[in-house]
């Protein structure tokens, strides 16, 4: 059987065509034939827009708490949706941890634009999108927008972190519309930022960015102070608060990337393509499948039972806290524990280590897990955080998620809003040009030389001493041509007969008493001598 989760392209079609019926179709032919095929299937881009109310109406009615919002301009034209989902915010609400975190892609079909995602984590390290959108482009307007409508559904949430790239429009909407939230950047994103190429540099990098202390951090990027000047200022520029463990001014429970959203980003790499209606299904098809397929696995758990990648995770720390050696300070409350390379102190009664790990991450550390294996204790389920316990995640996923009712069913209704399809911007044929291409963040431009007189912020076709140069040689070439002339003109009057016996000679005429005269003193006057003087 064929893979329905593959692409089938042009480049298929011909060959397929040329297998089965044994004939040869032009690239072009193909892809036309393909865009009729999905036009049919998948409906009218156009008349997609105006069927997305309608959706979204019916979407409210088949889920309860689902919010929807479009937003269109003085025309009636789109120009950006917001879809949240009342069973994943409620989700979020409830049993996971205030983390969101947020991206956004570009839309490859005939109406261009960006879908806009915020995904949260569940007990387990699973994703859930809990909203969704599409805009005109990435811009700080449309990620206010977005926000916005997304704090109508969540409110204001303790503890609150957001974490995505260094967009700036994500910024100032985050500054905007989450003042008390905790905004941090990917560390990933301002790896390829800073430019950070070698793989010791990587490494340094990644250390760095994971220290839990501050005495760790600093010798850290010191290191790449003295290896990476350049890119150490980037990283200082862009606040070691942002990005680094050890000086969060909050939790950002230990997620140090934007890779779960990008995970998203990557599933609907082709379904992108699709209209606008089908795009937004999509995502209550992924949800409606993810949280049955969870709910079954999770029916059975038993309380105070870790969730599996928490338990993986406590399971290393046991398997390295082995040889490590603890010594009582207060009995059955807090102890010193010595690892391999220094010493911590455990105090089970505030849940704190001196590392860090703990609190941080609400999983046990190594530490954590070396007093309870020698004070005697089982089992340390009853030191994680209430997020990583599996009847969490069974009262996580008991929502379900129904679909619309079948298209044909639809009333028309006078008190939807009414929308029209935006306007497509044509482009220009050939490669687009990288004139207009909006930089990263802290992606430092390409300063512009002059090759003609050395200073900076113009090239040569603009230089003005091009100019200077101009009219330097064309006021030269005019004092040139003077002096050739007036040279000429001494040397034709030195070599001419004299005039009266010039005229004589052609015309044969006498020359009265008067002309003679004024002929005598204009020869005299064309002397070199009179020239000169």
């Amino acid at each position: 059987m064929r893979d329905t989760t593959r692409v089938y392209k042009p480049k298929d079609i011909q060959l397929d065509m040329n297998l089965a019926l044994n004939i040869d179709i032009s690239y072009k032919k193909a892809w036309r034939g393909k865009q009729i095929a999905l036009q049919a299937t998948q409906g009218c881009p156009k008349a997609s827009y105006e069927q997305l109310p309608y959706y979204f109406h019916y979407l409210k009615l088949a889920n309860e708490g689902t919010v929807t919002h479009i937003d269109t301009d003085d025309e009636g034209q789109f120009k950006q949706c917001f879809l949240a989902f009342g069973v994943a915010v409620r989700s979020f609400l409830r049993f996971m941890r205030p983390l969101i975190i947020i991206d956004a892609a570009h839309l490859k079909g005939r109406y261009l634009g960006t879908n806009l995602a915020a995904v949260a984590m569940d007990e387990n390290n699973q994703i859930i999108p809990i909203a969704t959108g599409v805009t005109h482009s990435e811009t700080g307007e449309s990620w206010t927008w977005f926000l916005s409508k997304l704090k109508e559904c969540i409110g204001e949430v303790p503890g609150l972190a957001i974490i995505s790239d260094r967009h700036f429009g994500i910024g100032l909407a985050c500054k905007n519309v989450f003042p008390n939230a905790f905004h941090g950047y990917c560390c990933r994103h301002l790896m390829m930022n800073c430019n950070m190429q070698s793989d010791q540099l990587k490494v340094l990098y990644w250390k760095t960015c994971k220290a839990y202390t501050r005495a760790e951090f600093d010798r850290c990027v010191a290191c790449i102070r003295v290896m990476r000047p350049a890119a150490y200022r980037k990283l200082e520029d862009a606040g070691f608060e942002k990005w680094s463990r050890a000086y969060y001014p909050a939790n950002r429970y230990n997620y140090m990337t934007s890779n779960s959203v990008e995970s998203i980003n990557s599933l609907t790499r082709e379904v992108r393509r699709v209209p606008i209606t089908m795009l937004m299904d999509w995502y209550r098809q992924l949800l409606q499948r993810w949280y049955f397929e969870r709910r079954s696995k999770y029916e059975d758990a038993l309380d105070e039972e870790v969730s599996d990648w928490a338990t993986a995770k406590i399971y290393d720390r046991i398997i390295k806290s082995v040889n490590w050696t603890v010594k009582d300070i207060h009995k059955m409350n807090k102890y010193e524990v010595k690892d391999n390379r220094r010493g911590h102190i455990v105090d089970l009664t505030e849940g704190t280590c001196s590392c860090r790990k703990w609190e941080l991450s609400g999983l046990p550390c190594g530490h954590v897990c070396a007093v309870a294996r020698v004070t005697g204790l089982t089992s340390v389920e009853g030191l994680v955080k209430d997020w990583f316990l599996r009847t969490t995640l069974k009262n996580t996923y008991l929502g379900m998620f129904n679909p619309t009712q079948d298209v044909a069913t639809w009333e028309t209704r006078d008190d939807l809003q009414v929308v029209l399809a935006p306007v497509i911007i044509k482009r220009q044929a050939g490669r687009p040009k990288n004139k207009d291409r909006i930089p990263s963040q802290g992606e430092e431009p390409v300063r512009k030389q002059c090759t003609r007189c050395g200073a900076n912020g113009h090239n040569r076709e603009i230089c003005n001493k091009k100019n200077e140069v101009l009219e330097s040689t064309m006021s030269c070439s005019k004092n040139c041509k003077w002096k050739q002339s007036s040279s000429t003109r001494n040397e034709n009057l030195n070599n001419a007969a004299p005039p009266e016996s010039t005229n004589q000679q052609a015309m044969n005429v006498p020359t009265p008493a008067a002309s003679t005269g004024m002929i005598n003193r204009l020869s005299q006057m064309s002397t070199p001598q009179n020239f000169l003087v």
